[in-house]
């Protein structure tokens, strides 16, 4: 079943985090990783969220829990992980355990 690994990122300072995304990118193709979403929140439907201009999701998808574990504790990635802490970004990082949506009743 699919997995994805979830950024919520306010960016701080968007050169360094070019170059972050740019670094980062190869390295979740290695585990059959692809961007699903990726875009600026423009609106809070339901319930609260501090948003600010430079507030971003980005979703990775991957084809497992294990292949999206595998990718965050790469040697690969896990270097990459420093680019874009503070001071470029702000980031809060999930894991969630995806459905099969083909299969389900």
């Amino acid at each position: 079943m699919p997995a994805y690994v979830a950024f919520l990122i306010d960016i701080h300072d968007e050169a360094a985090f070019r170059d972050y995304a740019r670094a980062a990118a190869p390295t979740y193709e290695v585990y059959d990783g692809s961007v699903a979403l990726r875009g600026p929140i423009t609106e809070i439907l339901e319930g609260t969220l501090e948003l600010k201009p430079d507030t971003r999701l980005v979703v990775l998808q991957f084809p497992s829990v294990e292949q999206s574990r595998a990718w965050w504790q790469s040697e690969q990635y896990q270097p990459l992980i420093k680019l874009r802490q503070p001071p470029t970004s702000d980031s809060r990082v999930f894991l969630v355990d995806g459905i099969d949506i083909d299969n389900r009743r």
